[in-house]
């Protein structure tokens, strides 16, 4: 019995909550779940003041402990129905300024000399995938993050390598040290179970471009914790 507060970020909310919820409901059906959606940074805070339990965040070595859980390729992606990375100027969505994936794709573009300009700036998973799908913008996603209609830019396309995307779990003090530990095996083995969102049938995507996802992610049991 008793309430859970979970926190993650609304990229990851799509993809691995509902997986993460159900497992933990069906073994914990009288505990509460009570989920919040915000940036890393902000979750990171509601940990240190004691507002949430258990957080899934992106790990960032410099922002605090996680124990990495997934590891994941971060991917240049554009409208699969649109030539938006041809133009000469590079139309960009972005999350914040103290978003870490958009200082790795500043960075990349930055050292590849690619003229570029920040057409949107959002916190919110919703308008990056909204300018992407619409034709607007390039971003960039973690493969979980994938969409129907996206395509997966490359570097047969001019966009370099990015980092990977380290998925970590955060815990808070809490009461119930048992439940919390509980729902940390569910996420960890929820996302064990998660595969890539869309199938090759799609034909949305540069498979060339994706074909080394399926060697990179790395699942919980197969790496450290990091911190």
């Amino acid at each position: 019995e008793g309430t859970i507060r979970i926190g993650t970020p609304d990229d990851y909310a799509d993809r691995f909550l509902p997986e993460i919820m159900a497992r933990f409901t069906r073994s914990n059906p009288r505990v509460e779940l009570t989920v919040i959606c915000e940036p890393t940074p902000g979750l990171v805070e509601h940990i240190k003041r004691g507002n949430l339990d258990l957080a899934l965040v992106t790990h960032n070595d410099t922002r605090g402990q996680s124990e990495v859980v997934r590891r994941e390729p971060l991917l240049w992606v554009t409208s699969a129905n649109h030539a938006t990375h041809e133009q000469e100027i590079l139309p960009m969505a972005f999350g914040r300024p103290n978003c870490i994936w958009r200082r790795a794709a500043v960075d990349v573009l930055d050292r590849q000399n690619r003229e570029y300009r920040i057409l949107f700036s959002s916190f919110s998973a919703t308008v990056i995938t909204a300018a992407v799908l619409s034709g607007l913008a390039i971003s960039v996603l973690p493969e979980c993050a994938l969409r129907p209609g996206m395509r997966v830019l490359g570097e047969a396309d001019g966009f370099g390598t990015l980092p990977d995307c380290r998925i970590g779990i955060m815990r808070g003090q809490t009461s119930q040290p048992e439940i919390v530990d509980a729902l940390a095996r569910h996420i960890c083995e929820s996302l064990d179970n998660i595969s890539v969102p869309l199938g090759e049938e799609t034909g949305n995507f540069d498979f060339a471009a994706l074909a080394f996802t399926k060697m990179k992610r790395t699942k919980a049991n197969q790496i450290m914790p990091g911190w």
